[in-house]
């Protein structure tokens, strides 16, 4: 369940104890110098190879472009900047490291632009919070820190990092497929970014010596809507077991998640599982029917006696990426996108769009599209949002899903005659969906954008087809649909 509440009421409480200074925050260049007060006091494992007749084959990938605003350090890694020009933070030279067998580590220096004193624990970072996740892309699935809320969470020691200065962070997840190569990385208050896997030895931290267990792994929910329809996409990899149609644990979690943001009370569903090419054609075949059948028992008791269920099969025979590389290698993040088990609603009632509002227009702020582009089989999206008058202005964002109306500043956009809505997590904590993760937007408040500041409301959506080279994007609070061009890099 959502606890958007909490959120607010820790980091409301943070930000009185910081009190930091916005203007000073505003004009402060970034610094290399590095210094930090002391603090004041499974991942499912896969085979390597796979028999022939199984359509999952590890083998490695190629990188897509990087994600929003990221660029090279000085040492190699990849940079992530702030979400608001108010709040200039940066993490720096980011790294995924493989950590032994089942964990991977994510590193970077924390860098502080303001002209006071910043933490983890300020950012949401801390093992309480967690406002991070990486996500794998091509196999649609969300990866929070090893352990709960709390002191087992699996991240660095909270500390205090100076102005101009910054600090070591370490955060600890469960390792992914052999053959994922980078993923997405979204840390609150910085930008998404593409980052990826190496193998070196990771830096030492105490983050890297915890407990394995509670391992926060699952995958992403999407919906699109047009009509009288509804329709999800779940990545087959986190439902099912190896090569086979038996669901993991983490399958119930997603379908649970599923029935959560389904607006139809009675009707027909259909669910349809598909595979990739790998294997021989017939038993791809009976492998999607299996499948799709272990998925609809699953979902039948959870949506219930008013709906109609049929199940179908499709093996290899719709992909929606390809199976193979230009020179014809394998490409086994295309093969990833089309494993998949897809979900289809229809009823009587049509689906309505949800309430959007004026309230980010009536407070003086402007919005226009940065970009939208295709990145592994999804859509992600940025809107930048400017205060040009000479007084702060109210952004009561929040990262919730509502059934009727788009909270202030959430993004959704519509394409030809449906609508893509963003892409949320099985096991939502603090937060419900890939996207700006909260309100920071100011040192030391809350739903804020200073007088000349400019914000970036970002989201995660399923991908509309390869076809679709325009959308509106629609952002919550503000009446104007925003039109704009969809890109590939």
């Amino acid at each position: 369940m959502p606890m958007t509440d909490m959120t607010r009421s820790v980091a409301c409480g943070t930000a009185l104890v910081l009190a930091l200074s916005a203007c000073g925050a505003l004009g402060r260049p970034a610094q290399p110098s590095a210094s930090v007060k002391a603090p004041d006091a499974p991942a499912q494992d896969r085979p390597e190879d796979p028999s022939p007749t199984q359509e999952e084959s590890p083998s490695p990938s190629r990188s897509e472009p990087p994600a929003e605003s990221s660029s090279e350090s000085p040492s190699g890694g990849v940079v992530a900047g702030p979400t608001s020009s108010a709040l200039p933070i940066e993490g720096r030279n980011l790294r995924l490291v493989r950590s032994g067998e089942n964990e991977l580590a994510l590193q970077f220096e924390l860098f502080n632009g303001t002209d006071d004193d910043i933490s983890l624990g300020t950012l949401g970072l801390d093992s309480r919070e967690q406002l991070t996740t990486l996500v794998d892309l091509p196999r649609g699935t969300a990866y929070g820190l090893i352990g709960s809320s709390g002191p087992d969470g699996r991240i660095s020691a909270d500390v205090d990092i100076e102005p101009g200065s910054s600090a070591p962070v370490t955060a600890v997840f469960a390792a992914p497929p052999k053959e994922a190569t980078e993923m997405l990385v979204v840390l609150n208050g910085l930008l998404p970014v593409s980052v990826p896997i190496t193998d070196a030895e990771p830096a030492d931290d105490p983050a890297l010596r915890g407990p394995h267990h509670k391992l926060q792994v699952g995958p992403l929910v999407c919906k699109t809507t047009g009509g009288t329809r509804e329709a999800f996409r779940l990545p087959s990899d986190v439902l099912f077991e190896f090569g086979s149609s038996k669901l993991s644990p983490s399958a119930r979690s997603a379908i649970e998640a599923l029935r959560g943001r389904v607006s139809a009370s009675s009707g027909s569903v259909t669910v349809d599982g598909h595979t990739d090419a790998i294997g021989g054609t017939s038993d791809n075949q009976t492998l999607s029917e299996e499948r799709a059948a272990a998925v609809s028992q699953v979902l039948r008791p959870s949506l219930g006696d008013g709906f109609a269920y049929r199940t179908k099969g499709h093996g290899e025979g719709e992909p929606v990426a390809p199976n193979t590389k230009p020179d014809g290698s394998d490409d086994p993040d295309g093969r990833a996108q089309n494993r998949r088990v897809e979900v289809q609603i229809d009823s009587d009632t049509t689906v309505r769009a949800p309430e959007t509002g004026t309230d980010l227009t009536d407070a003086g702020l402007q919005a226009r599209v940065e970009s939208v582009r295709r990145l592994s089989g999804y859509l992600l999206a940025s809107v930048k949002v400017t205060n040009p008058g000479s007084q702060a202005a109210s952004l009561e964002y929040e990262n919730h899903f509502t059934p009727k109306e788009l909270t202030s500043g959430q993004l959704s956009i519509a394409v030809q005659n449906g609508r893509q809505e963003l892409c949320g997590f099985a096991e939502p904590r603090y937060f419900d969906f890939v996207g700006t993760m909260s309100a920071s937007f100011a040192p030391g408040k809350l739903d804020t954008v200073p007088a000349g500041a400019e914000v970036t409301l970002w989201g995660l959506f399923p991908a509309p087809s390869a076809n679709v080279t325009s959308v509106k994007v629609q952002l919550g609070g503000y009446d104007q649909a925003l039109p704009a061009e969809v890109t590939t890099s």
